[in-house]
């Protein structure tokens, strides 16, 4: 199945200012140095609960992103807020808890902040909200962050941090993060405005109007993707009568491949009217969203980076090749130095691109000191087949 298509020219973004981040404690994510840890994501894992408990001072959990997330050059200067559940096995005030930010990159670790502490004192799990603030801190877009969290003060009583289930952890943060609608295939954007008539006897015979209240929709459909991008989270946010905020991205160039015009993106805010999930019998399942935009949407020409990464206003660059067929790697020696931050082929979005190694299945590989983009043996270009890439 289908878990990354995109339309060539136009991409719906769920955009986040404030990105949350899941503390998924029932999801491993191996050890590393001797240390267990487990999953720091942007979609929550909504099943069984699983908790973490400790009877002496220390550290009571790790968690860790996925690979090459967030994705990002900078972590924003703000405010962290942790909120998680805890309970202790007798009420007591001098036991607390507190949090430390770090970076990994793949060897090593690098401490960003520390919170303040939280003390807690009840015996049932009780939601605690703990803040951290953070400075700004340039990082390298394979950098993954890494949470931990410690305890102090037990003396001797137990102490059980939850996760998941009834009692999810998350943070949110710094990061202004656009998520792609999951598997989109198509998606709308319509404007329209109200006219009011002022006809009068100065008209010279014909009708005249003024434009008076506006109001802009937002549909999009396509494939169930199974990861990446959370159906669950929309029908909350749904249920709970949430807004979310929306970018909607257009290619100017329309594959002409000058890179001459750039992106136009449309942003407001917009309220879930409707969302249908499909799963037909030996059939591909889909799903259908409408958005009702709700105020003032503006449009601005800053480039969304695909794949759920910053918002930015950086220059972008676009590359296409034409395959004779075959082929595995494609050069372009104007993307010399440059980050690739969006490939297609045949209209189709590359879900994961590496900076080293050997790419496998539909992934692919750019080596930026040398500008070529490697393709997997197992699945070369084939005759005809558009490759498109956006560099910045």
């Amino acid at each position: 199945m289908a878990t990354a298509i995109n339309g060539t020219n136009i991409v719906l973004y769920e955009y986040d200012s404030s990105a949350e981040y899941f503390l998924n404690g029932g999801t491993s994510q191996g050890t590393i140095s001797g240390n267990q840890y487990y999953e720091l994501s942007r979609t929550q894992v909504a099943g069984t609960a699983t908790n973490f408990t400790l009877s002496s001072d220390g550290t009571l959990g790790r968690f860790i992103t996925d690979a090459n997330d967030p994705a990002q050059n900078t972590i924003p200067s703000g405010t962290w807020t942790i909120s998680s559940y805890f309970s202790i096995t007798s009420s007591f005030a001098g036991a607390s808890i507190y949090y430390q930010l770090f970076t990994y990159d793949g060897s090593s670790f690098t401490s960003v902040a520390i919170s303040s502490s939280t003390s807690l004192t009840s015996t049932s799990a009780t939601l605690y909200t703990t803040s951290m603030t953070v400075p700004s801190t340039a990082i390298s877009a394979t950098d993954r962050i890494m949470v931990q969290v410690f305890v102090t003060g037990l003396s001797g009583r137990t102490i059980t941090f939850y996760t998941q289930g009834n009692n999810p952890s998350s943070t949110n943060t710094t990061f202004a993060i656009g998520t792609p609608f999951g598997a989109a295939t198509n998606c709308s954007f319509e404007s329209s405005t109200e006219q009011v008539e002022v006809t009068s006897q100065t008209s010279a015979w014909f009708r005249e109007y003024k434009n008076d209240v506006t109001t802009w929709t937002v549909t999009c459909d396509g494939l169930i993707s199974m990861s990446g991008y959370s159906y669950l989270a929309l029908m909350q946010k749904q249920l709970n009568r949430e807004s979310i905020s929306v970018k909607f991205s257009i290619n100017n160039d329309n594959g002409d491949g000058s890179g001459t015009y750039g992106y136009s993106i449309f942003t407001g805010n917009a309220n879930i009217t409707s969302i249908s999930l499909s799963g037909p019998v030996e059939n591909v399942s889909t799903y259908s969203v409408s958005l009702q935009g709700t105020g003032p949407y503006s449009i601005t020409g800053t480039t969304i980076i695909d794949g759920g990464t910053t918002i930015s206003t950086t220059s972008v660059e676009m590359f296409t090749y034409t395959a004779a067929g075959g082929e595995t790697t494609v050069t372009w020696s104007g993307a010399l130095g440059l980050s690739c931050i969006s490939v297609t082929r045949g209209g189709v979005e590359v879900r994961t691109i590496n900076t080293s190694g050997t790419p496998t299945g539909e992934d692919v590989t750019f080596n930026s000191s040398t500008g070529v983009l490697t393709f997997a043996t197992a699945r070369p270009l084939e005759a005809d087949e558009f490759v498109r890439a956006i560099f910045k």
